[in-house]
Formats: structure tokens, C-alpha cells, sequence
């Protein structure tokens, strides 16, 4: 008999398979859709960069709303509904101009499902007792998975493998989504007022956090906006580029599955971040030596470190500074300024300095993660771990 523990832990971890086989196909491959499609380079990444605004109201406007309402589960089902709607009216788009609207529109999909979905996850984690990071393993197994499944298919298959792929999973998304274990009003709280969300986000620690885990995520807008273009424009093939992306992700769900509640409690949320901001000034740095072989390989493998120890060091921060009735709002402004805002510069940035530069594009994401590791050690020196104001 499955006890109700292990049921919370299925469903979501299905959710997080059916949202990160999604992003799997999304983030490595959906800029080759958009190169068949007609688009040049620099027409990608700015294509790519364009829907700061509508990312921001979404990403921000959506989780807010779904925690003033009390409705994150039926935000988050609606939102992945619409997703897979705007990804199939791709097939019909004749213009640039209507691409790019709808460029914008997708890129506002995911940014709202991941704060609410996260702070689903945390509410679903503290009421049925499981960690975190071994069941958000599993979104990143699925992210895996697709990287090697839909790298290998597309010799064949074709680019439009891309766009089913993601409806397919936004699809079921929406369904797991609107059941999430989640889900619920938090017990014994009011609904959280617009003033108590302002006074959280504004503090100087949460502040602090912020700009330090938004700088380590976004420095790799980069690689999401020029990594598998650039890799075949050296003469990799489509199947290994798959391979590349699967590499650091496998190595990304061992530590979270194995060692993610470990890594949080012995650096704490700030030491995970500052981790991912030092070792991604490494990582950057050799990929502008446009690295082949082996050494390609590893510094994929360290994606582990400068992408998931800044995610569970959000999380952990989250978890113990942000009250649960405003656990969305705090995920929000996080993905917000993180993967919109900061995101949106580095692919703008990479747009205009790609096309120049080539591989010294990587310079922007050196900067960007050496910005997060001198944030991260000063964002460890005023916070004691406890619950902030709000």
C-alpha cells in the first residue's frame, strides 16, 4: 500500500518530469527550431531576450496573484494549459513579427510555473515530511532524459520533434499541476496582503540574496542562448550536443538526489550560492578557449555545481526565511530578477557580442558569476539563518 507520503512524492515528482521535459527540450534545442525557422544568430538571442517584459509580469504578476487567491494549483494548471496552446500556434506563424510575439508569450509560460510549482513543492514537502532535492532530482532526470532522446530523434525527425515535445509535456503538466499535493490554503494563516509580500522582498538581506542567486542563474543565459549553436557551428553533432547538455544534468540529479540536503546544511543557503558563482567563473572562463574533448565534457559536468547549488541555495533560503503563505510571492521576485530581468541581459548581451566575439561572448557569464560569489559572502555575513521580517 502506497502511504500517503509516497503518494505527495510521485505526484510531484511527475510533475517536475512532465515541467523539465519540457525546459529539456526547450532551453538546449529550441534555438535550432528558430535557426530552421529562418532566424540568423543574432536574430535568436534577441529573439530570445525580447520578452523581458512580459516574463516579468508574468513570472512576478502570476505567483502573486495565485498567493493572494490562494489558487496556485489552479494558476499553475491554467498557465501550462495556455503554454501548450501558444506552442502548437507556432506551426501556423508566416512573419517574424508573429514569431516574436509568440517567442515572448512561451517565454512567459515557464517563468510563471516555476515559482508557483517550487513553492507547491516546498508546501507539499514540510506538510507530507520529505526533502526537496531528491524529488526536484527527478525534474532534472526528465531534463536529462529529453537531452538525450530528443537529440538523437532530431537526425531524423526534424526540428518540429522540438515543438510536439513540448506541448506533449506542458500537457501533462497542466493536468499534474491543477492536482499538485501542494496545494491548499497554509493552516492557521491569513491571506498575505500586498504590504507583508513588499516588506519581505524589499529587506537588505532578501535583497542581497537575490541579486546573488539571480546573478549565478543568469549567467547562464549565455550557454542556454548560444551553447548548442555554437557547439554545431564548430562541427559537433546534434546527437552529441545532446549528450553535452545530459552530461551536466546527470551529474546535476546525482547531487541533488544524494548529496542536496548535505551541500544545503553544510554551506548553508549562502555558501551553495557563493559555490555556484566561484565555480562558474572557472567554467566560463575555459569555455572561451572553445575547449574539445574531454575537457568539454567535464566542464559540463560542473553545471551540476553552478546551476543546482544556486537552485537549493533559493530554496533553503526560501524555506527558512520566507513565511509559507508567502512562499510564492518570494519565489517569484527571485525568478523574476533571476532568469528575467538578469537572464534577459545576458541573452541581449550575447546577442550583440556573439555575432563579434564568438566564443568571448562567455566573458559576460564570467562576469555575472564573479558579481554572485562577492554577493553571496556578503549576503552570508547579515543573515543568521532565522525567519525575516515581513
Amino acid at each position: 500500500m502506497i502511504t500517503p507520503r509516497a503518494a505527495a512524492m510521485i505526484r510531484t515528482g511527475g510533475f517536475y518530469a512532465a515541467l523539465f521535459g519540457a525546459l529539456g527540450a526547450h532551453l538546449p534545442f529550441w534555438p535550432l527550431w528558430l535557426s530552421d525557422w529562418g532566424l540568423s544568430d543574432g536574430e535568436i538571442g534577441a529573439y530570445l531576450g525580447a520578452g523581458i517584459v512580459l516574463r516579468l509580469a508574468a513570472g512576478l504578476g502570476l505567483p502573486v496573484l495565485a498567493d493572494r487567491r490562494e489558487a496556485r494549483r489552479l494558476t499553475l494548471g491554467l498557465v501550462a494549459g495556455v503554454g501548450a496552446a501558444l506552442f502548437v500556434a507556432h506551426l501556423a506563424v508566416g512573419s517574424k513579427l508573429a514569431l516574436l510575439a509568440l517567442t515572448m508569450l512561451t517565454a512567459g509560460v515557464f517563468s510563471a510555473m516555476i515559482p508557483i510549482s517550487d513553492a507547491l513543492t516546498g508546501a507539499a514537502a514540510r506538510v507530507h515530511r520529505f526533502e526537496y532535492a531528491p524529488v526536484r532530482a527527478v525534474g532534472s532526470a526528465a531534463f536529462l532524459a529529453m537531452n538525450l532522446g530528443l537529440g538523437a530523434a532530431l537526425a531524423f525527425a526534424g526540428t518540429d520533434a522540438i515543438l510536439w515535445v513540448i506541448v506533449l509535456c506542458l500537457l501533462a503538466a497542466a493536468a499534474l499541476g491543477a492536482t499538485h499535493p501542494g496545494g491548499g490554503k497554509v493552516k492557521g494563516a491569513e491571506r498575505p496582503t500586498l504590504a507583508e509580500m513588499r516588506r519581505l522582498v524589499t529587506g537588505r538581506v532578501f535583497l542581497t540574496f537575490t541579486a546573488a542567486a539571480g546573478l549565478a542563474q543568469a549567467s547562464h543565459g549565455v550557454i542556454y542562448a548560444y551553447g548548442s549553436v555554437h557547439w554545431r557551428a564548430l562541427g559537433v553533432p546534434e546527437a552529441t550536443i545532446g549528450m553535452l547538455w545530459a552530461a551536466g544534468v546527470a551529474v546535476e540529479v546525482v547531487l541533488m538526489a544524494a548529496f542536496g540536503p548535505w551541500l544545503v546544511r553544510r554551506f548553508r543557503p549562502s555558501g551553495a550560492i557563493a559555490l555556484a558563482g566561484g565555480v562558474g567563473v572557472v567554467r566560463w572562463a575555459a569555455m572561451t578557449f572553445d575547449p574539445e574533448g574531454a575537457f568539454l565534457w567535464v566542464l559540463q559536468a560542473s553545471h551540476a555545481l553552478t546551476f543546482a547549488a544556486a537552485h537549493l541555495g533559493i530554496i533553503a533560503f526560501i524555506a527558512r526565511g520566507a513565511p509559507d503563505r508567502l512562499a510564492g510571492a518570494a519565489q517569484a521576485v527571485m525568478q523574476a530578477f533571476g532568469t528575467g530581468i538578469l537572464m534577459a541581459v545576458a541573452s541581449g548581451a550575447a546577442a550583440i557580442a556573439y555575432p563579434w566575439l564568438g566564443a568571448g561572448a562567455w566573458w559576460i557569464a564570467v562576469a555575472m558569476s564573479a558579481a554572485a560569489l562577492i554577493l553571496a559572502v556578503s549576503a552570508r555575513k547579515m543573515w543568521d539563518g532565522g525567519p525575516l521580517p515581513a
